[in-house]
């Protein structure tokens, strides 16, 4: 019976081994689905920006016009006034959302991290317990078992 126990526990040392590297896969990959999505939300704000920018060439180049054909200098005056507001608008809403690009890769290099940890930490809780198991059937083997009998000297 002994010997039963001492095999049924090597053998749940062996599922905890390898329940831990499941574990720590899993958690591997939770960690690449989140490094990817916070770059699908990076490049999002930063296509967000280009569009911040291509808005501002656009209402420039309409402001220009008008100036033209009103006569009037484009880059002096009123026009050149609200060329000036539409610069400055434009240039801090592309700076928000250069930072929130940047916050977004941070923060989810950040959550990946965590779950990387996560996994090793799993995994080396599954080796733990694995050796407890291991110890724990290896005292009971050794305390069912009995000591051979000592063998009698005789005097020849």
């Amino acid at each position: 019976m002994e010997v039963i126990a001492v095999v049924a526990a090597v053998v749940g040392a062996v599922g905890e081994l390898e329940a831990g590297k499941a574990q720590q896969r899993q958690y591997n990959l939770q960690a690449q689905q989140t490094e990817v999505e916070s770059q699908r939300k990076a490049i999002q704000y930063q296509q967000r920006s280009n569009d911040v920018l291509r808005r501002r060439l656009q209402a420039n180049a309409a402001i220009a016009a008008r100036a033209y054909a009103g006569g009037i200098d484009p880059f002096s005056g009123s026009p050149d006034i609200v060329r000036a507001a539409n610069e400055t608008a434009a240039g801090r809403e592309y700076s928000m959302l250069l930072e929130d690009a940047d916050a977004a890769m941070r923060g989810g290099m950040l959550q990946a991290e965590l779950y990387r940890e996560a996994g090793a930490t799993a995994k080396r809780t599954s080796q733990f317990r694995a050796a407890t198991k291991l110890l724990s059937a290896g005292a009971s083997y050794g305390s069912t078992t009995q000591a051979p009998a000592p063998i009698e000297s005789r005097n020849f």
